[in-house]
Order: structure tokens, then sequence, then C-alpha cells
């Protein structure tokens, strides 16, 4: 699922990718989709982005070179990615497989450009003229002291007490962006134990890191785990692309070899209390949900490295009564695709400053 990360990667991508673009025509929505149609009217629009923790905004602005003293209409599209949104720009000719809404450059532009949300299991969603989640909290990437005092404000909230501090790191009211990688690169960074109590880690550190650490040698001694939501989603910016949603961890670049805990074998993994999978070093913690269980990984390599070398041999295989097929088809050339992708999948490097 994309995370903090990964919506503010894209917010940057759109921004890069659009800026000299001029948009027109009906906003096109495809038809298993069950999102709203969105109905706007207007000849001519510009598109901008920005994102807020697990959520993004589109404004669309009604653009005019001579405005006359009129005052623009504009409007937002609040986006919600779920387990495998992205966009993508692309030309009018090569819209990518499930491509569910649609924005048209204006006729004069050679080849008409298509900026694409693209979510090929279909949890992603939109909503126009809506506010962000009352549900959700600060950005920790934009917004961190903010983000800091929600959370130190609120720790007598039920919601910290009793509860393992692994599983609350996904309570997006208060960790907004934050999931499944992240929480165990916090964790692991902070040598807290997962299933530890929430509300005693995070008392401990209430009064620390009211502000943004400049100096980057400070870093890696930084055992705050507040601090280090911010600081650990800034360090996957800088890599300018984070988990990809479409191939996982297949692709062994910048953003695997940062990776320190998420799905390495060396480590311990329990399910939390939601099953979900959390990786850590050393003890778990003393809530611990009863029944939990570990994945166990299939070799000392981490888990995308069996995937891949799976998927290898199984290309080397013949199937029976198919050999002559098997052997004879030859291999195919890469194809250039026009189709240009967020950062996180095309690893194009955009500046996060």
């Amino acid at each position: 699922m994309p995370e903090g990360p990964e919506l503010h990667i894209s917010s940057l991508f759109i921004n890069d990718s659009v800026r000299d673009l001029i948009f027109s025509g009906k906003i096109l929505k495809s038809e298993v989709s069950k999102n709203p149609v969105i109905e706007w009217d207007v000849p001519l629009y510009t598109i901008k982005a920005e994102s807020r923790g697990k959520e993004m905004k589109l404004w669309l602005e009604e653009y005019s070179p001579d405005k006359k003293g009129r005052q623009l209409e504009k409007i937002s599209i609040l986006f919600r990615f779920g387990m495998s949104g992205c966009f993508k720009l692309s030309t009018v000719d090569d819209i990518p497989k499930h491509s569910h809404l649609r924005f048209l450059t204006k006729d004069s532009e050679i080849p008409i450009q298509v900026l694409n949300f693209v979510d090929f299991r279909r949890f992603g969603r939109w909503e126009m003229n809506a506010d962000w989640g009352s549900d959700r909290g600060p950005c920790p990437i934009t917004d961190y002291e903010t983000f800091r005092k929600n959370i130190v404000d609120n720790l007598e909230d039920p919601a910290f007490k009793q509860k393992a501090i692994c599983e609350v790191l996904l309570n997006q009211k208060f960790f907004n962006g934050i999931g499944n990688y992240l929480r165990a690169e916090i964790l692991f960074r902070s040598k807290i134990a997962p299933f530890d109590e929430a509300y005693s880690v995070l008392c401990k550190w209430k009064d620390s890191a009211t502000y943004p650490i400049k100096s980057e040698k400070v870093l890696p001694i930084v055992k705050d785990p507040l601090y280090l939501c911010h600081a650990v989603c800034m360090e996957v910016l800088k890599l300018s692309g984070g988990y990809d949603v479409e191939n996982g961890l297949k692709d062994h670049g910048a953003f695997e070899n940062w990776l320190q805990c998420y799905q390495n074998p060396s480590m311990n993994n329990l399910q939390d209390r939601h099953k979900r999978t959390i990786w850590f070093e050393g003890e778990p913690g003393i809530l611990v949900p009863k029944g939990s269980v570990a994945r166990r990984p299939k070799n000392k390599q981490r888990i995308s490295d069996s995937i891949s070398e799976s998927s290898s041999a199984n290309k080397k295989r013949v199937r029976k009564g198919n050999s002559s097929t098997k052997a004879t088809v030859p291999a195919m050339a890469p194809v250039a695709v026009t189709t240009r992708r967020s950062p996180r999948f095309s690893g194009a490097v955009i500046n996060s400053a």
C-alpha cells in the first residue's frame, strides 16, 4: 500500500510533469469504477497537486489568458490511493490499463497527453471538493511540529493505552501516512520492541525534538520514535522512489537497499492483532497477541531475491507436452513505452526540497 512518502512523491511528480500543460474537455471516468463522475465544465484548466499523509488533492483551476477581472473557477479532488493507486502521464493513444480517471490536454497539444489515475485493485477513492479526512492527523512530512503536538497533547487518549506501539503507529488519526514498512524501520531505529505499550513508550519522548533537526550527522543516533516518523519519511523522499506497489521489492533498487528491517529474513516477525506482519529485532514485547505467528522466509536472502530466483527458474522449465513451442519462442526485444510514470515506478529523480 502506498504510504505517506509515496503520495508525496506522486504530488511532486504531477507538479513537475504537468507544470506547462493546459487541460481541456470532460474528465473521463472508467465504466468499471464505482467512484463519482467529476462534473466540471470549463474550456481550459490547469492542475496542481499536494499531499497530506495518505491523502492527495488535485487542484483544478480554470485557465484564461485574459482574466478581465473575473474570478476563475477552482475545484479540488481528494484521492486516497488504496492498495495500488498511482498517477501516470501518457499519450492519448497509450492510456495505461486500469486507468480509472483521465484528464486530457487541449487539442492543440501534439500529441494529446493524459494524466491517469491508475488503480489495478480498484480500492482507491476520490471525492470532489472534499476536506482532508477528519479521521486523519497532521502530516509528519510537511507539518512535523503540528504532527508531534497532536500526539503529545493526546497521549491520555485510550488509543495509546494498553495498545502495542506497532499497532498504534498505523492509527491514521495520529500517524497519518505511516504504514507497514515505515513502522518497521522506525521501531528498528528506535530500538523499541513492537509490542511494548504505546503510552509507556511515547511518554518518554514527549519533550524531545520539537523542531526538525538540520544536521544529518545527528540523525543516525536519534532514537525518538516521533521524530523518526518525520526523518525516515524524508530519507525515502531523497531516494526519489518509495515502495513500488506493482513490483514490490523485486527491482533491487535504492529503496530495497535502504531498508534495514522490513522483510529482512535475518529479522524476527510476528502478526499483530489485525494480522499484519511486523518485522523487528530482538524481543517482541509484552503485548504480543495470543496465537500470533511468524512469516517464514524461504531462504537467507531477502524475500524479493527468492521471488526473482523462483521466477527465473520457472522460465527455464519446459511444460510437458509443449516442449517444442517453448523451445522455439524467440526472446522479444525491449519496446519503448511512452507512458511517463511516477518516480517510484521509473526511478526518475525529482528534487523533494
